[in-house]
């Protein structure tokens, strides 16, 4: 399945994770992007005042945006 940089697949949106969901599936803490979400680096959605959802790709962007020195290092 090809995936577009768009954030959407050839089968439609992106699914939204919680951000244990996406903190799994990197291999990363979930504190650190609960962290970041807080920060308003990585956006986030709250559908019907349910848990904070993350897009996949979105989390991914802003660890490569770190990786080469664009994320603000607080």
């Amino acid at each position: 399945m090809e995936k577009h940089l768009s954030g959407t697949s050839a089968l439609g949106p992106e699914k939204l994770l919680t951000t244990q969901e996406a903190a799994q599936a990197l291999g990363v803490h979930v504190w650190q992007i609960r962290r970041a979400v807080k920060r308003g680096d990585i956006p986030s959605f709250t559908p019907f005042n349910s848990r904070r959802l993350v897009k996949l790709s979105e989390v991914i962007a802003y660890i490569e945006s770190c990786r080469q020195g664009g994320g603000d290092e607080r």
